[in-house]
């Protein structure tokens, strides 16, 4: 009877420990730390440090939040995933998959790197807010860094609907387009927002980089760039065409032959 009565006791103790420890690969929603210092945080709580490469569940409304050298990645039920990268604070507002997935991040500092997948025959409606400018996506590959004087730049990589392209809508109502192969900067003039939409240049690119690495459909994002080669170029870099085409193989470890594709489009 007393044996019983410890084994129950044990089994009570072990299954409140498990009620009580943080949730992962069962949840719908997951915030992964990939290496330095990630946390997350509920509404009203305070941030909790992630161990390196450990996972947990995130509902509505948490927080993902990344220190120096630091990078996690929130994932998706429709296969979507958003990572996050150094010294960054960004929450999931809000997540809900039917006929249209349909989510909101709000970056309030940093960078993200989107990749909403849009398999052929589905729909995604996605939303990153900043104070400055939301940005629309549907179904594609690129960056975002919110920047602590209200500057915003995106960058689009990919898209895997040509009729459906990113959009940025600034806080006075203002939408711009911005395509596969191009970069949006907003920054605010005497309380005015002011954007404006260029080619991609390596540059631009790398400013991202140093967080996420290459693009991984930096093949169409490569072919954007050197398509735009020349005088285009020459315009958007004062004159340094030439070495925006030239500087584009070191950016994406390889030579001016192409190679065996890395990896696969995030539409598929």
């Amino acid at each position: 009877m007393h044996l019983r009565r410890v084994l129950a006791i044990a089994g009570l103790a072990v299954l409140v420990v498990a009620s009580s420890a943080p949730s992962a690969a069962g949840d719908d929603k997951q915030l992964q730390s990939q290496k330095g210092d990630v946390s997350y945080q509920v509404p009203n709580g305070k941030p909790v440090t992630l161990g390196v490469n450990a996972t947990i569940g995130l509902a509505d409304r948490d927080y993902a939040i990344t220190g120096g050298q630091s990078l996690a990645q929130v994932l998706l039920p429709d296969s979507s995933r958003v990572l996050v990268g150094s010294d960054t604070k960004v929450q999931l507002a809000f997540f809900n998959q039917a006929q249209i997935a349909t989510a909101k991040f709000v970056v309030y500092q940093g960078k993200v790197r989107f990749a909403v997948r849009h398999p052929q025959g589905a729909k995604a409606n996605y939303t990153f807010a900043t104070p400055t400018a939301s940005v629309g996506v549907r179904g594609t590959q690129g960056d975002i860094e919110y920047a602590s004087d209200g500057s915003i730049r995106v960058n689009v990589y990919e898209l895997c609907d040509p009729q459906l392209p990113v959009q940025v809508t600034t806080k006075s109502g203002k939408i711009f387009t911005v395509n596969a192969g191009q970069s949006l900067f907003a920054h605010i003039v005497n309380g005015i927002v002011q954007a404006e939409v260029q080619q991609l240049t390596q540059q631009l690119i790398g400013q991202f980089a140093g967080d996420f690495g290459v693009p991984t459909s930096w093949d169409a994002a490569k072919g954007e760039v050197v398509g735009y080669a020349g005088s285009a170029v020459n315009n958007v870099t004062g004159g340094y065409g030439s070495e925006v085409v030239n500087g584009i193989g070191s950016l994406f470890k390889k030579k001016s032959t192409p190679s065996p594709a890395p990896t696969k489009s995030t539409c598929n």
